[in-house]
């Protein structure tokens, strides 16, 4: 049986372009996919990196606290934060009337915070491990974190003499302490750009010092007022038998070091903010 040559050299062109659009089809379909798949991975992996808060609960006690978070894993974060409180009459603040309004008694704790002036600064820098499967800065987390903090105490104390004279002592200290500590909470991330943290429990231990004088004429105490006067003053800070507070009474007034530990919490905290 003989076959035709033409017929043969167009039946092989045939199957050849066959070939050649069926590879390109094919060549098409798995660009195609990959793209698909590469576009995915990206959408999976955007997520806003950079956060930018404020804290909303500190403003019952006068503290204006801002934070700034940058992602630097996938679920690692570093958060710098900025407090500042200025100077404030402690007993006029709304949370300390609603507590001394339910306290029976200590009036003369209250009468105490009432003569209080406080003002200080805070900066705080934390690590933060998120868990859960959402990429981002969301999702449970516990962080690790350092804080430095400056206060200024303006307080007029009241001495009481062997005769019964109330005496002002008006004492005025600086202080500054560092510290570390953990802390909990939840973040969460509403619309890709609102950002609510929550914060339940934490806290921080370190170093405190200071210095506290009062520039009085106290000539008119006795030797035994002036020991009297030192003593409660010292007794000021004190935790179980350990006291952090030496002061040293004269005829000028009050001069002592403050030497303790910088003890915190951190608790019930709502912060609120922009992601990008």
């Amino acid at each position: 049986m003989k076959t035709n040559p033409t017929y043969n050299r167009n039946l092989i062109c045939t199957f050849s372009v066959m070939g050649t659009l069926l590879g390109g089809t094919a060549a098409l379909a798995q660009q195609t996919d990959s793209t698909e798949l590469m576009k995915k991975n990206n959408q999976r992996s955007e997520y806003p990196k950079n956060n930018v808060k404020i804290n909303l609960s500190s403003l019952a006690i006068n503290n204006y606290s801002f934070y700034v978070e940058r992602l630097l894993s996938r679920k690692v974060s570093f958060s710098a934060g900025y407090r500042n409180m200025p100077s404030t009459n402690l007993g006029e603040l709304s949370i300390i009337k609603k507590i001394s309004d339910k306290i029976n008694e200590g009036e003369e704790l209250i009468a105490g915070i009432n003569r209080m002036r406080v003002d200080g600064k805070a900066y705080t820098g934390e690590f933060r491990f998120y868990g859960g499967k959402k990429q981002g800065a969301r999702g449970m987390y516990l962080a690790l974190y350092g804080r430095y903090a400056t206060f200024n105490h303006d307080y007029n104390y009241r001495f009481t003499n062997s005769s019964n004279n109330v005496l002002s002592v008006p004492l005025k200290s600086k202080v500054k302490g560092y510290g570390g500590g953990l802390m909990i909470g939840k973040q969460w991330l509403i619309a890709k750009r609102v950002n609510l943290d929550f914060y339940w429990l934490g806290g921080h231990y370190g170093k405190l010092s200071g210095t506290t004088n009062a520039v009085a004429d106290l000539s008119s105490l006795s030797q035994q007022d002036q020991r009297n006067l030192k003593d409660e003053l010292d007794n000021i800070l004190t935790v179980g038998d350990k006291t952090f507070l030496n002061s040293t009474v004269s005829n000028k007034g009050v001069t002592g070091n403050i030497n303790g530990p910088f003890a915190g919490l951190r608790g019930l905290g709502f912060s609120v903010g922009i992601a990008f």
